[in-house]
């Protein structure tokens, strides 16, 4: 990383209490600042032309108003065709629902099945309705031919359905009497059994109006303390206004009269010099003495930065070439540790190439423990 950045300017490395008391000195200042803007009563009014703000305010609403009217006129507009559309599409759909109601009328009146001209080949119930051979002996189809009963023959079916109707008839009237029994037996009772419940629902009745002129009651008392607390709280409401209103006016009288506001009194003293508190700016020499200071300032400050600058420049190279010979000797130990293991591993190589040499010239039989007569020789010969 370079970091030799020509007229580089590093930010000043402060302490805690050092940030703290210039951010304390900078609000202060501003405070001041402000406090000349907003008792300077030029600067507070100069460049307002309220006439012209108002006519602005008033255009401005005017406009709104008149953007308002036409928005309403316009969705008014919208809203009309909106329904004019709903009643022909309500129209549309009540004269399509008619028209599939008429189809569907037609098609189960006239295109059912029972209405083909061939429906009588596929009735399953054709010999139901199929008129009998005979009905009767005074039948005009019979013939002399036709002198025979038939198995199943009902001549009598007319009067047997009469009589069972008659029968049925009567039933249903015996039990429509002993229905009506029945009731006048149980009226009395019934009867009684109301007159009870009456009386009970009186009762009930009375009570429940005696509770309701209770809660009336307590309700006007309650809703009477409550309209009392809150002409109270009305009441002491408007005095904490009133008493606002007068100490806000306190404070505009005094502030319309004093002198230092409204800059009423003289600047100049008997002797020829300006009040420090009235002091409105600085003589020529005065501006001059400041702005000379104020180059040594800047002139110290330059050689300050500078001197930090090359701190930090001769900071980082020796941080850099402490990381270069930090590298450098990282690579050294890594070359070594290569080169170790190389001859490790030639040594094992070397190690194991004499072994199998050494197994191969002893033979097959180079394993076992065989003993030499070398061995006993070097003992000597004995008497």
């Amino acid at each position: 990383i370079d970091t030799h950045v020509l007229d580089a300017a590093p930010r000043a490395r402060l302490s805690e209490e050092e940030k703290f008391e210039r951010e304390v000195t900078r609000r202060r200042q501003a405070d001041l600042d402000r406090r000349l803007r907003i008792f300077d009563a030029k600067r507070r009014t100069i460049g307002v032309d309220k006439a012209v703000l108002d006519a602005q305010v008033a255009e401005k609403t005017e406009r709104l108003k008149a953007l308002r009217e036409a928005q309403r006129a316009e969705d008014r507009q919208f809203m009309g065709v909106n329904r004019e559309l709903q009643l022909l599409e309500k129209e549309k759909n009540a004269m399509r629902v008619q028209a599939e109601k008429y189809a569907r009328e037609f098609s189960m009146q006239n295109l059912n099945f029972a209405s083909r001209d061939v429906f009588d080949l596929n009735d399953p119930k054709a010999v139901a309705k199929d008129v009998p051979a005979r009905l009767g002996d005074d039948d005009p189809r019979l013939g002399p031919a036709s002198m025979q009963k038939f198995n199943g023959e009902d001549l009598l079916r007319d009067e047997r359905l009469r009589q069972q109707n008659q029968a049925m008839l009567d039933t249903l009237q015996q039990q429509v009497f002993e229905k009506k029994m029945l009731q006048v037996l149980g009226d009395a009772d019934r009867h009684t059994f109301a007159q009870q419940a009456q009386e009970v629902i009186s009762i009930r009745n009375e009570i429940e109006a005696d509770e309701m002129a209770q809660r009336k009651e307590i309700m006007s008392g309650y809703k009477a303390e409550l309209q009392a607390k809150t002409l109270a709280a009305a009441e002491a409401k408007s005095a904490e206004q009133m008493r606002t209103q007068a100490e806000n006016q306190r404070e505009l009288d005094f502030h319309a009269a004093d002198p230092f506001l409204q800059e009423t009194r003289p600047h100049i003293q008997p002797n020829g010099k300006a009040l420090p508190s009235l002091y409105k700016g600085a003589t020529r020499s005065e501006r001059a003495e400041v702005f000379g200071q104020q180059r040594e300032q800047c002139a110290q400050n330059s050689l300050r930065r500078a001197g930090e600058g090359a701190e930090d420049r001769d900071y980082a190279l020796t941080a850099n070439l402490t990381r270069k010979a930090l590298v450098m000797a990282e690579r050294e130990k890594q070359r070594m540790k290569r080169a170790m293991e190389k001859h490790t591993a030639e040594h094992n190589l070397s190690s194991l190439a004499a072994r199998k040499a050494a197994a191969a010239e002893a033979g097959p039989d180079g394993h076992k423990n065989k003993v030499h007569p070398e061995f006993f020789e070097q003992f000597g010969v004995g008497t």
